[in-house]
């Protein structure tokens, strides 16, 4: 056998061992039990795009998994059910709430990434401003922030992103005047002159720059860059009571963030414009945020955020990884899959 032949055998038998493995985590003796049903929170927007494809795909029902989607109006509104076990697994931006949770003896995870920042020309999440605000003659930047209507909620990831961003330029958050708007709004606001500046999330951040009227100030990936933003957190019910429910999902997962990172193939198209209701050439248009193949967060940004947190007075003081942070769902899932492609 040439050394050539060799590798490949080798290589096929690894992918025979990795599916007989994947499968076997589902068989057992006599008929097939009854699918566990866990409740997963779900909103309609593109970053949940890998428990679409996963329910689209397939993966959670071969993995015996039941998923039922629950709506909620954010993630901020789901912790609570979660820690009661009225959820199973929620996704959303990181939270101060949860390392306060956390350090109270909350049995509340983070156990996946679901959206980081990388550097590179795709931007998925930025601070937009009113056209002519920051790019006009006379004043500088920095007096022309003064005084600013900015959408920031308090003690929220994007005024983190704000006060990291104004302290670059000499400024402190009083010297902008703060408002509360939800994200889905700030593009209307500044079109409509209410707002001078505020964060969009992909496709509305598309969406509102081809308006005109909105301008890209600065992406979220150059204040931050590498931080994590969002994550996928178990409860007790996946932690404690049911940990091999938790492992199936986290296989399922991943094989949907797989075929998410494949990007905007036809096929996936098709179930993020079934799943989303968006339209299927601003899907194209949207850079699709970024979230890592063996589910891995960055826990030193993490170890950040909170710092913040502390010197702000939110937090009494920073929650360590092995508290916050549950590695062994995702280590567990790659041994299955074998490490993501590059």
């Amino acid at each position: 056998m040439s050394r050539h032949h060799a590798v490949l055998v080798g290589r096929l038998a690894a992918v025979l061992t990795l599916g007989a493995l994947a499968a076997a985590s589902l068989r057992a003796a006599g008929p097939a039990p009854s699918p566990v049903h866990l409740k997963v929170l779900f909103v309609r927007f593109l970053s949940f795009a890998p428990l679409a494809i996963a329910e689209a795909e397939g993966y959670f029902r071969a993995q015996g998994l039941e998923v039922e989607p629950v709506s909620l109006t954010g993630s901020s509104e789901a912790t609570p059910p979660l820690i009661r076990g009225e959820l199973d697994v929620v996704t959303g931006l990181i939270k101060i709430g949860d390392f306060n949770a956390i350090a109270r003896g909350a049995s509340l995870r983070l156990v996946a990434d679901k959206g980081h920042f990388e550097a590179g020309p795709c931007v998925p999440m930025a601070f937009v401003a009113r056209r002519g605000l920051l790019n006009g003659e006379g004043a500088d930047e920095s007096a022309r922030l003064k005084s600013a209507r900015v959408a920031a909620s308090p003690l929220s990831y994007v005024e983190y992103a704000l006060e990291t961003l104004l302290g670059r330029k000499g400024l402190k958050l009083a010297d902008v005047n703060l408002a509360r708007i939800h994200e889905g709004m700030v593009g209307e606001a500044i079109e409509k002159g209410s707002l001078d500046i505020g964060v969009l999330v992909e496709p509305n951040l598309t969406r509102a720059l081809k308006s005109g009227k909105t301008v890209l100030w600065t992406p979220l990936q150059a204040i931050l860059p590498g931080a994590q933003l969002a994550a996928i957190y178990f409860g007790p019910g996946l932690l404690e009571r049911n940990r091999g429910a938790g492992r199936r999902f986290m296989l399922a997962y991943l094989q949907g963030v797989r075929q998410y990172n494949r990007g905007k193939t036809p096929r996936n198209l098709d179930i993020l414009v079934s799943a989303t209701g968006l339209d299927r050439e601003l899907l194209k248009e949207a850079c699709w945020q970024p979230i890592r193949g063996d589910g891995r967060i960055n826990v030193e940004s993490v170890l950040d955020f909170q710092r913040w947190a502390v010197r702000r007075g939110a937090l009494d003081a920073v929650v360590p990884p092995e508290k916050f942070w549950d590695p062994s769902f995702v280590e567990e899932a790659v041994k299955v899959l074998g490490p993501p492609k590059p």
